[in-house]
């Protein structure tokens, strides 16, 4: 059977398997790394805001043949609503900015 090599990262540790794993095909060896990160982020969340997480694997040859990654982030109602008031200030900054150019752009009619 094959050999694979799993190398996992978090935001916080960088952990390569001790020894390769066999798996029948490059599809099992696959979909294990995806349970790889769902229980990576099992047991670190809840945790904070934001978590990093991703799973690598490489063929008996060393090549890199596939990569999961999950990329965490949790906003509470705070966030959101100082998301929106940014967001407000920045589409009326390019509003004004707009009506600023369409202003001295524009050409006076001649009648």
């Amino acid at each position: 059977m094959p050999k694979y090599t799993f190398i996992t990262d978090t935001d916080r540790s960088h952990d390569r398997s001790d020894e390769p794993l066999e798996f029948p095909d490059t599809k099992a060896a696959m979909d294990d790394a995806q349970v790889a990160l769902a229980d990576m982020a099992r047991e670190r969340l809840p945790n904070g805001n934001t978590a990093d997480f991703a799973v690598k694997v490489h063929d008996e040859a060393g090549d890199e043949i596939y990569v999961a990654e999950l990329h965490f982030k949790a906003k509470t109602k705070d966030d959101l609503l100082k998301g929106e008031a940014e967001a407000d200030a920045a589409a009326q900054d390019v509003a004004s900015a707009l009506n600023v150019g369409a202003r001295v752009t524009a050409k006076p009619q001649v009648n």
